[in-house]
């Protein structure tokens, strides 16, 4: 399969050099983690995982209650209990999953790293691969898992197997995963006759007219981070590795330039109090913005427009980031392991994972939910869909490293001040930088 191979290449690829997530609208801000550089710290502990129950055969689970730490919201949320619901009253072990919202992503994160420090940590909780180097002793290892008691565990793509085996071990199981795409207005898109972009020139021709004709800000990118990382990947321009950053260029000079034009001319703004874009383009505030494929599911055409998505425009290459999370076991009893397995099993089934792309705006985790009749029929009625496989070729992640969690907010913060002050490109290179290599020096 085409799409298989291609992040099977991809993920191989961005282990030495960044070749974008997240995640739901909770994904804005993230991307997934790869180039994992971390050394992995001995332990003597269960929860280094490698406990004597899993060497050689999975223990089967008995009746247990565990708790699952998540950031799902809207759509995401309701489907996940609805998931959850039916483990609950379908598993033949009697296990209780109890579904703990922490809010965003950043609230998650920084309730995981609190508990780490406090050794409290829940059964199992989504996680960034950047989320877990400070508390990577903690983690279970799957591998023993995954060997013993996995059915096909082949079929899930290549590229996201890869991205959970980069401490040397299997951390995780791939869960939501999304990519960005460009969610426009197609009605004033049409009315103005105008297409989706496929080019940087096309995002200011668009802007411009939207300006010109009504007095309408075109543009908006739910991740500054995601938005310079796949700007500077669509310009031939490596981002970042565990030495510091990588664009101090005449390339990277050009495309800070190209964004903080597109803010200063005004054919962008900042999401400010709204914190996604979904609401705006909802509203007809705005024509059209940059976030997560997932976002689709908080986007509202009720009052009458329609929407329309498109991959993203291109320069020299088009690049797009992958993003979402994988989902983590923390707990160091061994009979709650067994049943946090057989709940990652269940959610990661080919049945779960279809239901769970089509109602949410994830992709499926495994070739054969993709290449099923059902997914492949749904995508030809599913416009977000369609436009994230047609960029599968493109797709990249984000390396990650220890401080890397801290670049991403560290560039984030600082192309908004770039934006808001009005800072010059030359600037802004030398600031931001600076501001990079210092977190990971």
């Amino acid at each position: 399969m085409k799409f298989k191979k291609l992040l099977t290449g991809l993920f191989l690829t961005t282990l030495t050099a960044v070749a974008f997530t997240g995640c739901g609208q909770n994904d804005s801000g993230q991307t997934e983690a790869t180039n994992i550089e971390t050394e992995v710290p001995e332990s003597e502990s269960v929860t280094q995982s490698e406990s004597d129950s899993s060497q050689e055969e999975a223990a089967a689970a008995q009746p247990a209650e565990i708790e699952f730490w998540h950031a799902m919201s809207g759509q995401q949320e309701t489907t996940l209990a609805s998931l959850t619901d039916q483990f609950n009253n379908e598993n033949e072990y009697g296990i209780k999953v109890t579904l703990v919202n922490q809010g965003g992503y950043n609230d998650l994160n920084t309730k995981l790293t609190a508990n780490a420090v406090a050794d409290t940590l829940p059964d199992m909780a989504q996680a960034y691969n950047n989320w877990l180097t400070p508390y990577l002793d903690k983690v279970i290892h799957l591998d023993d898992f995954v060997a013993n008691n996995f059915d096909n565990y082949d079929d899930i793509i290549e590229g996201y197997r890869d991205e959970t085996s980069q401490f040397e071990f299997i951390s995780g199981v791939p869960f939501n995963k999304s990519t960005y795409v460009y969610f426009y207005n197609k009605t004033l898109f049409d009315e103005l006759g105008l297409t989706p972009p496929k080019a940087w020139e096309d995002l200011v021709t668009i802007g411009e007219k939207f300006k010109r004709e009504k007095n309408m800000v075109s543009l908006g990118y739910d991740d500054l981070a995601g938005m310079l990382e796949a700007d500077l990947n669509q310009n031939s321009v490596e981002y970042i590795s565990k030495e510091g950053a990588l664009f101090n260029s005449e390339g990277g000079l050009e495309t800070i330039q190209f964004i903080l034009d597109l803010y200063g001319n005004g054919y962008a703004r900042l999401a400010g109090e709204d914190g996604y874009f979904s609401g705006p383009l909802s509203n007809q505030i705005i024509a059209a913005y940059v976030g997560s494929s997932t976002g689709v599911s908080y986007i509202d055409t009720s009052s009458g427009w329609e929407l329309g998505v498109a991959p993203l425009p291109g320069n020299k290459v088009n690049a797009a980031n992958q993003a979402g999370t994988n989902l983590v076991m923390f707990s160091t009893d061994e009979n709650k392991q067994n049943a946090a397995w057989e709940y990652m099993k269940f959610l990661t089934s080919t049945d779960a994972t279809l239901q769970w792309a089509m109602e949410t705006g994830y992709l499926p985790i495994r070739t054969s939910a993709y290449e099923s009749e059902t997914y492949q029929s749904f995508m030809k009625t599913d416009a977000t869909s369609t436009a994230a496989y047609s960029q599968s070729e493109c797709f990249f992640s984000t390396p990650t490293f220890d401080g890397s969690y801290d670049v991403m907010s560290t560039v984030n913060s600082k192309m908004e001040e770039f934006i808001l002050n009005g800072t010059e490109a030359e600037t802004a290179l030398e600031e931001l930088v600076d501001a990079i290599n210092a977190q990971v020096q």
